[in-house]
């Protein structure tokens, strides 16, 4: 007869992508659950997507708009950061280990590419429930290419 068990030992991660919604907040706590069941760490990860510019603007406008989007994006990184430092706090008083990052680029393939080089366990992120023909434009949304490219269990919450 072969023993089946479960190494106790192991490091589970769970990955939440969190873009400061609603939705997200409803998937940490979903999250958190799993976390303190498998005594897994959390990571959190937000992903600040590049602000793509038209050429002719930049001609017209020269370093000001180059110089506009850097503080546009420092701003979002703050914002994270705040919002982060609140989050861990949460997690800390419920006893679960957790870290926070922010990711730049597109957002399905940075969180693909960050599952892939952490070892990611399970993935567990937010997702509105469109109707009609918003359901048609979600076809590109972040949670259905994550979890259609995704090696490890992806649990979407609506």
């Amino acid at each position: 007869m072969v023993a089946a068990y479960i190494d106790v030992q192991m490091a589970y991660r769970i990955l939440v992508p969190h873009d400061g919604t609603e939705m997200s907040d409803k998937a940490l706590d979903k999250a958190i659950e799993f976390a303190k069941a498998l005594g897994a760490e959390l990571i959190l990860v937000h992903v600040i997507e590049d602000i793509s510019v038209p050429p002719t603007i930049t001609l017209a406008s020269g370093d000001f708009i180059g110089e506009a989007k850097k503080g546009i994006v420092k701003h979002m990184e703050m914002w994270w950061d705040k919002l982060a430092e609140v989050k861990m706090h949460e997690m800390e008083d419920k006893n679960v280990k957790a870290s926070s990052r922010c990711l730049f680029g597109d957002a399905s393939e940075r969180i693909i590419r960050f599952m892939q080089e952490n070892e990611v366990d399970l993935v567990v992120m937010g997702s509105r429930r469109l109707k009609g023909a918003s359901r048609i434009k979600a076809l590109g949304s972040v949670a259905r290419k994550v979890s259609e490219i995704a090696e490890c269990p992806v649990l979407i919450v609506h």
